[in-house]
């Protein structure tokens, strides 16, 4: 089950324009990670979702969220709770297909949530 989930990370992060798929568990701690080289500004990143994911959670389950983007510096951050102890989050640049990437994500938390159950 762990290569689907590997595999399954892999063609999300294959797509055009995504710079870098995470996979947390839902207390903020990567699981596993897809980036390419060196990137200040998405270790950044990376470091404000382990502080903040939680709590991004809880909101999103307050409102009734499936899925939430936002913007930070440059990128679009899609946010998609996958099972119950994971999240995936997925970093595209701003001009990248944002229906392509969103439906992508959808399929990607699908699989993911049958690797971890």
């Amino acid at each position: 089950m762990n290569g689907n989930l590997e595999e399954t990370l892999d063609q999300l992060y294959e797509i055009e324009g995504v710079e870098a798929c995470m996979l947390y568990r839902i207390d903020g701690v990567p699981i596993t990670i897809r980036v390419p080289e060196y990137r200040e500004h998405l270790l950044e990143t990376m470091f404000w979702l382990e502080k903040h994911i939680r709590r991004v959670l809880g909101e999103m389950n307050r409102e009734g969220l499936r899925e939430t983007i936002f913007f930070f510096r440059n990128n679009r951050i899609l946010i998609s709770p996958s099972s119950k102890s994971t999240v995936l989050v997925t970093i595209a640049e701003a001009q990248a297909n944002q229906q392509l990437i969103s439906l992508e994500t959808l399929r990607a938390t699908k699989l993911i949530n049958v690797c971890v159950v």
